[in-house]
């Protein structure tokens, strides 16, 4: 039966991709804010991920949370218009650690990220919008930062907006989980079915740079 149920979430989300279409990003100076129009992927409500939110015209598309309407140049390029600091201090060789005692926490200017959706009666916290699964220890609240990374996004082109630990690639990541934690399964992430919204539902992601 769960093989049943996430073979149907896959064809879902495959039928949300072909009806995916380009829009357009909001900046609000005065709120200091970012609004991007994206969308649920079913698969990561019940499929780990460390992909909060992605391009989905990029390579990782397909493997996150929410599918990002625009492109991850834009939102860097609003972050900057907003006088975000990007950290740029983490590099592929540095994904490569075996732990987090081994790695690296991204810095730059920090983030509060949110959502919304008809129906959501307010903001929700990207916080309650995910389920981290940690192997010893307690849960981390999200730590976002703008890592950067327009270099290795212009190149590579992943479409990484928010990754769930400190990354290479995303435009923003996670501070509160070093690279090497996810190579040494330390933690594991995936959408909250019990907070999101169903496969396909279109949202909101606003993010706020915290001054």
């Amino acid at each position: 039966m769960k093989k049943f149920i996430l073979a149907l979430l896959i064809i879902m989300s495959c039928v949300s991709f072909a009806l995916a279409e380009e829009l357009s990003l909001t900046i609000d100076k005065e709120k200091g804010e970012i609004i991007i129009p994206a969308e649920v992927n079913g698969k990561y409500l019940v499929s780990p991920t460390k992909h909060a939110l992605s391009y989905f015209k990029g390579g990782n598309g397909e493997k996150s949370i929410m599918r990002a309407l625009v492109s991850e140049i834009d939102y860097y390029n609003a972050l900057v218009e907003l006088g975000a600091v990007p950290g740029d201090n983490i590099k592929a060789e540095d994904m490569k650690a075996k732990s987090s005692a081994e790695g690296k926490s991204t810095e730059g200017s920090k983030v509060s990220v949110f959502l919304t959706w008809e129906g959501s009666n307010g903001e929700v916290s990207l916080d309650d919008a995910i389920i981290s699964t940690v192997a010893n220890g307690e849960v981390r609240k999200l730590d976002l930062r703008f890592s950067g990374n327009l270099e290795f996004a212009s190149k590579y082109h992943p479409g990484c907006f928010i990754c769930l630990d400190s990354c290479a690639a995303g435009i923003t990541t996670n501070a509160a989980w070093p690279t090497g934690a996810m190579n040494n399964k330390e933690v594991s992430f995936k959408g909250n079915p019990d907070t999101l919204p169903p496969d396909g539902t279109r949202v909101n992601v606003i993010v706020r740079l915290v001054k």
